[in-house]
Order: structure tokens, then sequence, then C-alpha cells
């Protein structure tokens, strides 16, 4: 008599085949949550890097609306940090508050990023004169403003006066346990 011999897989194969096929399940599922967190962290560094723009666009506009008006902000020596920019009687004129600031929604009354009527720190409203700002702040975004004075070789300060800063603007925001950073660095001039 002719015995027949067993068909199919053994008990052996069938493991190693669900090791192997756990192992690109595994694969697969580290690599989805990988591209999540990624997508996600790029939505924040976006918006990080926005808030950076929109800080540099109010420099620019603190430095223009003191051109087009007397009343407020008076133009160039306003672009600085506070406690810079002294007037003729030594009298601090920069207006950008200095340090890592938190994010309001709102600007404040003066529509200017950095200011003290929206950089105030939390939890409490930002009280400047009149105007109360009590919009919310932005979670895990932190923003500071650093102006530099810097020198024309064909005119050195003094006795002429700056005519060139850099303003260089750091949002801080956090992904999950990790803390990044955004700067957007530019120069400013002063034109007559």
């Amino acid at each position: 008599m002719r015995i027949k011999s067993e068909n199919g897989f053994s008990y052996l194969d069938v493991m190693i085949a669900l090791i192997i096929l756990m192992v690109g399940v595994m694969a697969a599922a580290g690599a989805l949550t990988a591209n999540l967190v990624r997508a996600y962290e790029t939505e924040k560094q976006a918006l990080a890097k926005q808030l950076a723009l929109s800080a540099i666009e109010s420099i620019f506009a603190a430095r223009d609306l003191g051109r087009r008006s007397n009343a407020g902000l008076s133009n160039w020596r306003a672009v600085g940090n506070v406690g810079n920019n002294p007037d003729e009687n030594g009298t601090p004129q920069g207006i950008f508050l200095n340090g890592w600031t938190p994010i309001r929604q709102d600007l404040g009354a003066d529509g200017i990023a950095g200011t003290a009527d929206d950089a105030c720190p939390a939890p409490g409203p930002c009280i400047v004169g009149s105007y109360t700002n009590n919009s919310p702040i932005l979670q895990d975004y932190e923003r500071k403003i650093v102006i530099t004075d810097l020198q024309d070789p064909e005119r050195p300060s003094p006795p002429y006066e700056i005519r060139m800063r850099r303003i260089d603007v750091t949002v801080r925001y956090r992904v999950n346990q990790l803390q990044r950073e955004q700067t957007v660095s530019t120069i400013i001039t002063r034109y007559d």
C-alpha cells in the first residue's frame, strides 16, 4: 500500500508568515502615525511663521503711521524695543516689548503686534490707558521681537543718526512635548 503524504502548511510555516505579516502591519502603522505627527507639526510651523511675518508687518506699519500723522506713534524712534531710541530729552521711544511675550488674538488699540496693549503676561487682560484687551491668548505660542541698530560705515553714529535697524522676530511653539522656534529677519530703513 501506498501512504499518501500530508499536504498544506505546517504550524511553523503559519507562525513565520504571521510574524512577517505583523512586522509589515506595525511598520505601516508607525509610518501613518509619524505622518500624522508631521502634518500637525507643519500646521503649527506655518502658523508660527505667519505670526512672525505679521509682527514684521506691524513694525513697518509703526514706522509708516508716524509719517502720516503727528498724533500717536512717532515713526522711526518707535521702531525699537522698550527702553531704546531716546529722544532729545533722553526719554526712550521704543514701543516693542522685550523678551518672550504671549500672543493675543487681538492686536490692541494701536493694531501693532508686540506692544503693551497686546503682549502682556497671562492670565489677565492688557490694560493700556482706557483700552482693555481681553482677547484670548494663543496657547503654546510666544513671540520675541529684537530690534538692533545697524551702523552705516559711510555715515557712522554718532554724529549721524541711525538709519537702519535689523528686526528679528522669533515665535516659539510646542509640538507635543517638543519646543520649536520659527525666526523671520529683515532690515528696515529710515527714509525721508
